[in-house]
């Protein structure tokens, strides 16, 4: 297995090109999006909650980040202090395996 680093947006693009290549992984990613990112991440999300959308032909969806409020500890002050927990911006990723049974593993 190769080791290396795997920014959100790369995340984002494997489980496109998951979803585009394999009708099944697409299936699933739709009708449970964390339990696919859970196996194929090979750990837990905890109460994070992951939602799938459906792009449609006339429609696009963009993505707006968190942003903390005053007083709120910002997603890099919590990953400080949790020892970056969940941290895939940073994850360190064992990519192995075809398109139908590659696995993503991070290194927390």
């Amino acid at each position: 297995m190769a080791e290396m680093t795997m920014t959100r947006g790369q995340l984002q693009d494997l489980l496109n090109k998951f979803s585009t290549d394999n009708p099944k992984y697409r299936e699933k990613l739709i009708a449970n999006p964390k339990y696919v990112l859970e196996k194929q991440l090979n750990t837990s999300l905890g109460s994070v909650q992951v939602k799938s959308v459906v792009e449609t032909p006339d429609t696009m969806y963009v993505v707006v980040p968190h942003v903390a409020k005053e007083g709120e500890l910002s997603d890099a002050d919590l990953e400080k202090v949790a020892g970056g927990f969940l941290d895939f911006l940073n994850a360190k990723c064992n990519v192995g395996g075809g398109l139908i049974a590659s696995n993503v593993q991070v290194n927390l």
